[in-house]
């Protein structure tokens, strides 16, 4: 099982590469623009954008757009940063499942002594990691950055944005496994992935916009991602990390449920 890990990371390491590539080029871009941003008062240049299109952005308030949080909220973390990721994760997981059986790919590794499950536990372990990967490096660039271009930025913010990133996109990996054991595509699985964050994410939007909506935000997942709270205000809500826990949980053990059963 370990060699499976190794081989699985080595095989991915390049890709990984790339996805952080586009990760950090937009998170220098964006930590390099506020200084000369913040001088124009960001306050008063948002002022003049409708209240819904900051809502749906994912603003809390005009009064934080001049911050540094606020500002890598609203252009950064609470769509573009996990937009990227929830890419890698529906790639990785529709090729564990779904992609093998597509390629045909799967009846050489279940012809090697191990089993099914611990086939599939080893590409799972290796999507975490690699998730978590991308979080954190991209939260070391945003503390290295703001060092570099004297922009302050809450230590244990990051420390605690880091922390629920990975475990919302975790959540997505959970689910993106549960479809790749019932697609029969890599694409599919991808595309569902995406869509389905996508889908969540105007959802939430409007609730924040249509007043009848306002009482079904909990319903969202990414209420439990707000990316311009965490780097302020630095709280962990336990309950909901526990939802998105138990969310991975059933994604990958249906997963694997599914998969042994599947006729291949």
């Amino acid at each position: 099982m370990q060699n499976i890990i190794v081989r699985k990371f080595k095989d991915q390491l390049l890709s990984l590469l790339y996805y952080f590539g586009g990760l950090f080029a937009y998170t220098w871009m964006m930590i390099a623009l506020f200084p000369s941003m913040k001088t124009a008062d960001l306050s008063t240049i948002y002022q003049q954008f409708p209240k819904e299109f900051l809502k749906f952005f994912g603003a809390n308030g005009i009064e934080t757009m001049g911050t540094i949080e606020g500002f890598l909220s609203l252009e950064f973390l609470s769509l573009f940063f996990i937009l990227i990721i929830a890419f890698y994760i529906g790639s990785a997981a529709g090729s564990t499942i779904a992609g093998s059986i597509e390629k045909r790919t799967m009846d050489f590794q279940l012809s090697q002594p191990i089993s099914r499950t611990k086939l599939v536990i080893a590409e799972i372990l290796v999507g975490l990691f690699n998730t978590f990967l991308l979080v954190a490096l991209t939260v070391l660039s945003m503390y290295l950055l703001g060092k570099g271009y004297h922009v302050s930025l809450n230590n244990h913010g990051l420390i605690t944005f880091g922390f629920v990133a990975t475990i919302f996109l975790w959540s997505f990996y959970g689910i993106a496994m549960l479809l790749s054991s019932i697609l029969k595509s890599k694409i599919s699985v991808a595309a569902l992935t995406v869509g389905i964050l996508m889908g969540l994410y105007v959802f939430n939007a409007l609730t924040k916009i249509i007043d009848k909506l306002a009482k079904y935000d909990k319903f969202t997942l990414l209420n439990m991602y707000d990316p311009q709270k965490l780097l302020t205000n630095t709280a962990i809500n336990w309950n909901q990390i526990l939802v998105l826990v138990i969310i991975l949980l059933v994604g990958t053990i249906g997963s694997l449920i599914i998969f042994n059963k599947k006729n291949i």
